[in-house]
């Protein structure tokens, strides 16, 4: 297991230029790869994960056994519509900028009367463990996540930077994403802020590009064909967080939160449209 690790850290650095490479497919190889996603929309997996998150949603659980229809995304009690357009955001009952399943998780404390052990065994120990790439195994955290989500659909991201702690969050998003850091000595800019380069024969989103943050930031949760499984904005983080051999991303946390409020920022001037859950051969 341990050498198995080892290798998933190894790993990506084995396709990565760190230089510009030039793109070799053709307009009409991008056009058929198109018409291809395009037909594979019809039949997305990722729909289960909506369904059965929904049924989580409203299933009794917890000591308190209530379900998670009260749960207040910054919209009020029970409002699901429009939610996710507008996160992360902060919260005055926990003080803090929370992403949706940072949000989530709070809720199954304040409304199901979850523990943290609770909470780390029935949904953080697997939402982890599964991370990996091609592991097909479900989280219930990211069937609930891609539910909410989807009720955001057709609509742009609008986050708000009007609370000190949003603008704070916004700032040390800003500043993770340029910094240097690591073993490798890299910054997530390093990858997407410089066009033309390449991953395992993909080329890198440019993160900085409002549109292509808005399609990129508006796809997650994204049912990723390779894998099997759905994937949210803290996978698509974190996966670039392991590449780069830093500690693991905990889920909810400052730096998760103030990762996504930077892109999704960037996204929102955009307004490309949320189109949850996304379809990606890879991810």
């Amino acid at each position: 297991m341990q050498d198995f690790r080892k290798f998933l850290y190894v790993l990506p650095f084995a396709w990565i230029s760190l230089t510009p490479m030039p793109v070799l497919a053709s307009d009409n190889d991008d056009a058929k790869f198109a018409e291809y996603r395009d037909s594979l929309e019809e039949g997305n997996p990722g729909e289960f994960w909506v369904d059965d998150g929904e049924e989580l949603f409203f299933t009794k659980a917890g000591p308190k056994n209530v379900s998670l229809e009260k749960c207040d995304f910054g919209l009020g009690p029970g409002v699901v519509k429009g939610a996710y357009a507008q996160m992360p955001r902060y919260f005055a009952d926990t003080d803090k900028v929370e992403t949706l399943e940072g949000r989530l998780i709070t809720c199954m404390k304040t409304l199901q009367g979850l523990s943290d052990e609770d909470i780390q065994e029935q949904y953080l120990n697997i939402h982890y463990l599964n991370a990996a790439e091609e592991d097909s195994r479900v989280s219930p955290l990211s069937q609930l996540a891609t539910y909410v989500a989807a009720q955001s659909n057709d609509m742009p991201f609008s986050v708000s930077l009007e609370h000190p702690k949003e603008q704070y969050a916004y700032e040390l998003g800003k500043k993770t994403f340029w910094h240097r850091m690591g073993a490798m000595d890299l910054s997530c800019a390093h990858c997407h802020a410089v066009p033309g380069r390449v991953l395992r024969g993909v080329e890198l989103p440019i993160m900085t590009d409002p549109r292509r943050a808005g399609k990129v930031m508006g796809a997650f949760p994204a049912y990723v064909n390779k894998d099997g499984n759905v994937r949210t904005q803290w996978w698509r983080n974190e996966r670039c967080v392991l590449a780069m051999r830093l500690p693991w991303l905990k889920v909810g946390s400052e730096i998760d939160a103030a990762l996504i409020l930077y892109q999704v920022k960037k996204a929102s001037e955009s307004k490309e449209e949320i189109n949850v859950p996304g379809l990606k051969p890879r991810a």
